[in-house]
């Protein structure tokens, strides 16, 4: 990325109110609405730095996962996060903005914990570094954890500084079927609560009925153990066709269950909470994933959201419209908090970073 691309950008940011930058446009409802500047940071894209060795990598913002995923491929190594929307072209940027973490992150945590530093632009088209390229480093207040998540309200990444691990040899998958949603849960505590080295945790529900599926990764030969180990807790299970597998989670992370006439929503929540969810979404015909151990819900929604949101205010839960319509991208009981107040105003005083 050349100066002169730089001074472009910054001459953009000097010359606009509020603005609100993006790259691979995957996630539909998150654009700005028509009377807010874009700032298309497609173009800024590439690896500046992979070390193998020390399981790290820098690229800027608008580097496409596919891009990335096949560098480290290459070195058996992977993004831990399990990233989303892949295939339709999403970027670091636009997945640590948006905060996209897959069913991966049940076994080793989210973005927050494997990015390292960020070089972004400020309200004032300045390039601020935080953080850094390698994993020892305690360089100042960490805003790269604040960046994730943040839809770009803080400033335009512009840089990101990752860790990665090994790539598992193997994975398998395990499928246990339920008649209501309280006892798959049942299930899935049990399961959360065991020492069994799990990969992803997800549930769902299908043909009225409740699917844990169970991902395992690592060597081959250690599967057979888990999997007793499993039954131990759950009797009945379903080994998942190898050939089926992987194409089973690829779909999953790029949404192909969604229907295209509806909205994509991501609503935190827990297991606990997922029953009244459940029996609210079931009553309404809509298609829906709890992910991550049932600490995420994902839902095809496709009546007026005013309906879901009265209920989600009700609940005191909250939802995010990732794909779709933009009629209203937050729903629920959404409260940014003191805290995201007092960032925006620390690393955005002129309000220049749109809030979406």
């Amino acid at each position: 990325m050349n100066n002169g691309h730089n001074e472009e950008i910054g001459e953009f940011i000097q010359s606009h109110s509020q603005i609100l930058a993006y790259s691979g446009k995957t996630k539909t409802a998150l654009m700005a609405p028509t009377e807010i500047a874009t700032l298309d940071m497609s173009e800024v894209s590439g690896v500046i730095e992979y070390e193998p060795s020390e399981y790290t990598f820098t690229a800027y913002a608008g580097t496409r996962l596919d891009e990335v995923n096949q560098m480290l491929a290459e070195n058996d190594q992977f993004l831990p996060f399990d990233p989303l929307l892949i295939e339709l072209g999403g970027t670091l940027g636009g997945t640590v903005a948006a905060n996209m973490n897959g069913p991966g992150r049940y076994r080793f945590g989210g973005i927050r914990d494997f990015v390292l530093g960020v070089k972004y632009f400020d309200d004032q088209a300045r390039l601020i570094r935080s953080g850094g390229k390698v994993v020892k480093n305690a360089a100042g207040f960490d805003i790269p954890k604040l960046m994730v998540g943040s839809l770009g309200s803080f400033g335009a990444l512009f840089e990101l500084s990752f860790k990665v691990f090994p790539n598992p040899d193997e994975y398998t998958t395990v499928i246990s079927s339920h008649p209501t949603i309280r006892s798959a849960l049942e299930c899935l505590v049990r399961l959360t609560a065991s020492p069994i080295e799990i990969f992803c945790l997800e549930l769902e529900p299908n043909d009225n009925r409740y699917h844990l599926r169970i991902r395992l990764g690592g060597l081959r030969e250690q599967f057979t153990n888990r999997i007793e180990r499993i039954k131990q807790l759950i009797s009945d299970l379903e080994i998942m066709d190898s050939a089926k597998e992987e194409n089973y989670w690829r779909k999953f992370r790029e949404f192909q269950w969604r229907p295209d006439d509806t909205s994509l929503i991501k609503i935190p929540l827990t297991p606990k909470l997922v029953p009244k969810l459940d029996d609210f979404l079931e009553a309404n015909n809509t298609i829906r994933h709890y992910s991550v151990g049932a600490n995420v819900a994902w839902v095809a929604w496709s009546q007026q959201i005013d309906h879901l949101d009265q209920f989600l205010k009700g609940e005191n839960l909250s939802g995010l419209t990732i794909l779709g319509s933009t009629d209203q991208i937050r729903t629920g009981a959404w409260d940014p908090g003191v805290f995201y107040q007092r960032v925006k105003e620390a690393l955005d005083p002129s309000g220049k970073w749109a809030e979406v």
